[in-house]
């Protein structure tokens, strides 16, 4: 592994080609006609693939992990009262419980083992995506106009 890079080049490659996935992810938002869910998978292709292409602890790093977080909340929130919740909400659990088991084999030098769980949680994530814009979704605003507190 060189000085500069958080894993060896086979590995940290495999990770940069699985984030095409969220190029797909985009392009089948923009079929389905979810218009502002494009930048999701679309903002996580770029600053994956931006880091993945030589990972490191440089702001590009620092960068595709903001974007993910913001992103999957975004995605979590448009989610809620769609036609496939509970079929998303699943799917993104499955792959965040990836990303601690990835760090998990890192701090034991079995830098394969995190790489594939790594791989996993865009896989899931992406697998996630699609269920989700394969259904009705609410609009975003929809939340802020129809919002009644007997509902919590």
């Amino acid at each position: 592994m060189s000085k500069e890079c958080i894993l060896y080049p086979e590995q940290y490659w495999l990770i940069w080609k699985l984030s095409f996935l969220s190029l797909f992810s985009a392009i089948y938002a923009a079929h389905n006609k979810h218009y502002d869910l494009i930048y999701v998978p679309g903002g996580v292709f770029l600053t994956s693939t931006l880091y993945w292409y030589k990972p490191d602890y440089s702001w590009r790093r620092y960068l595709d992990m903001g974007f993910v977080k913001l992103a999957v909340s975004y995605n979590m929130y448009r989610a809620y009262r769609s036609q496939y919740t509970i079929q998303y909400y699943t799917l993104v659990f499955i792959a965040i419980c990836f990303y601690p088991l990835g760090i998990y084999y890192y701090k034991k030098n079995d830098y394969w083992s995190s790489t594939y769980a790594h791989c996993m949680l865009h896989i899931f994530g992406n697998i996630a995506n699609v269920v989700l814009y394969s259904g009705k979704i609410e609009p975003a605003t929809y939340y802020l106009t129809n919002f009644s507190c007997s509902e919590i």
